[in-house]
């Protein structure tokens, strides 16, 4: 069951972790602080005793000592990464173990309330169906067990009521120990910044929504947000709640240090090349980065908007737009295939612009998650993870544009399955107005337990479109052989079905013109297979396909074109 604390609204949820996983982590920071004391000391020794003379022996002393002087500001923040660790396994031992090992006596507390309810209302009927012709003990006996209900009732929602009031005080603390967490890490480089500055940290870490994100940041000086962005942009910049334009910002600053920073091989380098590309010559805006994120590198391009004028003085990028799209790739996807991506999307604003006057489009190539491999397809695991990303992706979105700017997530194959998850099994509504599915491997099947308890999936407010093409045996075989997404999209309440088969579609100015059909299951290139045979520009995404006019047309004008 999905439940929801009654005086701070919190979702009843497991809070996961792993203690000896951060006893281990800072364990292992102490030895690397250890070891690096250790170099800095045989480094001074080399700098104040190396023997001998000559240029080479002066050149190594000089090199060591200044080293040896370098390091410091490294074993400091090794230090304080330390320090924030041990806290948050501290905290997260004793407030989210707390929490946790509520969970069950309030699921329980909760069904013993509902049982005393229901039990009040049979008895309170069965009071009222007695009648004057009835005999006293009978009368008395009904009086008697309504009491007796009323009084259960009473007792079991105090029971509840005190077992929520120590959820809540222990999820509290955890949080707040969280946010204290994320701040620590944000100031371990030990920046020098104002008081006012660091407070704005610590309440940036601590806001729980993009609107109380939006909150702090408005009401911070000019100066306090260039500091943040120039000092913490990996943080301001993947930060939900903070305008675009200065999460753009902090991006672009991001993405330069790390590039001077590098080489760090493959496939990384060839990945930050590729992303080069896009933002440089294609105008591609990073609106999240994560460079180093464990298993593979995340991030989302978007296109279609601009940062400066024409004089290159800031501008709000989401001026002027009216139909935001969002790309989820599916399995195997990532960064490497940013150039096909990114080409999508360039031609998705082309066309619904070109579909309807009235329409400015920006969409957002989105690699937010770890996209699943062969052995992983079939699961839900990338999906539930993916899924928790982009829903706060679309939130932040949600937080930034107005009720008339249209939102649109496109998912190809195990992209959908991220996408439908995220939208139909959000808590709250993430402002999605089109839902549209293109080679789906199947959508969550009803209700997901880690994400609706027994609730079934929500897209209310959400118009479901989906395609399929005939020949595409893959996606059909990612949904028949899935534990936990084996719906087909098509099929759900008020779904859509568009064509992707090849036939005729709108051309841009008028007329129409022929659309590819889309022999299998590519995004872009590709065949009926994971590998399949080598066919160009005929995939579900790419530009001159029956699918994906029919999904510009989609945005455009808001329904298919066939």
């Amino acid at each position: 069951m999905s439940l929801t604390s009654p005086n701070r609204g919190w979702t009843l949820e497991e809070i996961e972790y792993d203690s000896g996983q951060l006893e281990g982590i800072h364990a292992d920071l102490g030895k690397l602080t250890d070891a690096g004391g250790n170099a800095q000391i045989v480094l001074r020794n080399i700098d104040g005793g190396l023997e001998g003379r000559g240029q080479s022996i002066t050149l190594v002393q000089r090199e060591s000592g200044l080293l040896a002087t370098r390091m410091n500001p490294t074993i400091a923040t090794l230090g304080r990464i330390a320090d924030v660790v041990r806290a948050y396994g501290e905290a997260v031992a004793t407030h989210a173990r707390t929490a946790n090992d509520l969970i069950d006596d309030i699921e329980t507390a909760h069904a013993a309330n509902e049982a005393a309810a229901a039990d009040l209302e049979n008895a309170r009927s069965q009071q009222q169906m007695c009648t004057p012709d009835d005999d006293a003990s009978t009368r008395s006996t009904a009086e008697q067990d309504a009491t007796d209900a009323q009084s259960s009732l009473a007792t079991t929602r105090s029971a509840l009521e005190g077992l929520w009031e120590s959820w809540e005080a222990a999820y509290a603390l955890w949080d707040e120990a969280y946010g204290a967490a994320i701040a620590g890490l944000v100031r371990s480089d030990g920046s020098t910044l104002s008081d006012s500055t660091l407070s704005a940290i610590d309440a940036l870490a601590n806001a729980d929504t993009p609107g109380e994100v939006t909150e702090i940041w408005d009401g911070l000086t000019d100066a306090q947000r260039d500091a943040l962005r120039l000092t913490y942009p990996g943080f301001i910049g993947n930060l939900e709640g903070v305008p675009y334009l200065d999460r753009m910002l902090a991006n672009r600053t991001a993405y330069e240090r790390v590039i001077d920073a590098g080489p760090y091989g493959e496939p990384l380098d060839t990945q930050f090349a590729n992303l080069g590309i896009e933002i440089n010559r294609f105008q591609g805006q990073l609106l999240m980065f994560n460079p180093f994120e464990q298993p593979q590198a995340t991030a989302a391009v978007m296109y279609g908007v601009t940062i400066q004028d024409e004089n290159g003085n800031p501008v709000d990028p989401l001026k002027g737009i009216t139909n935001v799209n969002v790309l989820v790739g599916g399995m195997f996807s990532g960064l490497g295939d940013l150039e096909a991506w990114g080409q999508s999307a360039r031609d998705l604003n082309f066309f619904a612009d070109g579909y309807n006057d009235g329409t400015r489009s920006a969409t957002i190539a989105w690699y937010g998650y770890d996209s699943p491999n062969l052995l992983t397809e079939h699961t839900m695991g990338s999906a539930t993870e993916g899924a928790a990303t982009l829903s706060a992706t679309l939130r932040g979105l949600d937080n930034e544009v107005s009720s008339s700017v249209t939102t649109s997530v496109i998912g190809h194959s195990y992209g959908s399955t991220t996408a439908f998850l995220a939208v139909g099994g959000s808590p709250d509504n993430l402002g999605v107005d089109n839902l549209i599915a293109v080679g789906s491997a199947g959508v969550p099947d009803g209700y997901h337990q880690t994400w609706t308890g027994d609730d079934p999936m929500d897209y209310s407010g959400t118009q479901i479109y989906a395609s399929r093409a005939p020949g595409d045996l893959v996606a059909r075989y990612g949904e028949h052989s899935s534990f936990g997404h084996g719906t087909n999209p098509e099929e759900l309440p008020g779904a859509v079905s568009f064509e992707s088969d090849g036939g005729t579609v709108p051309k841009v100015g008028g007329g129409t013109e022929d659309g590819l059909g889309t022999p299998g299951h590519a995004a872009h290139d590709g065949g009926n297979s994971i590998w399949g045979w080598w066919e160009e520009g005929n995939g579900y995404l790419a530009r001159d396909s029956e699918s994906f006019r029919n999904i510009a047309y989609i945005v455009a004008n808001g329904q298919a074109w066939n």
